[in-house]
């Protein structure tokens, strides 16, 4: 069993270092799931574990939580790389260059807010490549609810306001 988790972290380690943008729990845990390697509760496990050696590193929004790989995680890849077979590689290169583009479009449109100390919420929404932001904004809105609708609406709109923007603003 423990060969077992050190290659579900391998494939973990292996998926973060071939994106440059970070990914959620659940990309990384359909792949592995899916293709027959273990279940849900043992990828939960070797995220934790990861996480607790620092290999990766977690940051979280209201509603999702995006993974990434760290330095000693890249180290810790390369060092023991051999152990992930040449075929499970190939398997996890397949498949991000097949899902790429679902894969950036899920993780490219990011949103949170934040409880101000006069009792309103600020909202940030950012549209990201390649982990770099290209458009930023934030609005301050009277209640929760607020807030949480502009964060739900944003992965939907967010393509066309920037676009909005530039035009207007390029003008």
């Amino acid at each position: 069993m423990k060969e077992a988790i050190t290659i579900y972290k391998l494939i973990i380690l292996y998926t973060l270092n071939q994106v440059e943008s970070p990914m959620t729990l659940n990309l990384i845990s359909d792949y592995i799931t899916e293709r027959g390697y273990t279940n849900y509760f043992n990828v939960q496990n070797a995220f934790a574990e990861l996480l607790e050696a620092e290999f990766i590193s977690c940051s979280a929004t209201y509603n999702t939580s995006f993974y990434s790989i760290t330095d000693a995680g890249r180290e810790t890849l390369n060092l023991f790389i051999s152990s992930l077979s040449a075929e499970i590689r190939q398997e996890i290169d397949e498949y991000l260059e097949k899902n790429s583009l679902p894969i950036i479009d899920r993780l490219t449109a990011i949103s949170d807010y934040t409880l101000l100390d006069h009792g309103e919420y600020i909202t940030t929404c950012s549209l990201r490549e390649n982990n770099h932001i290209l458009f930023e904004t934030k609005l301050t809105v009277p209640t929760e609810e607020d807030a949480v609708k502009i964060c739900n609406n944003w992965r939907e709109q967010s393509s066309e306001l920037y676009s909005l923007s530039i035009k207007r603003l390029l003008r």
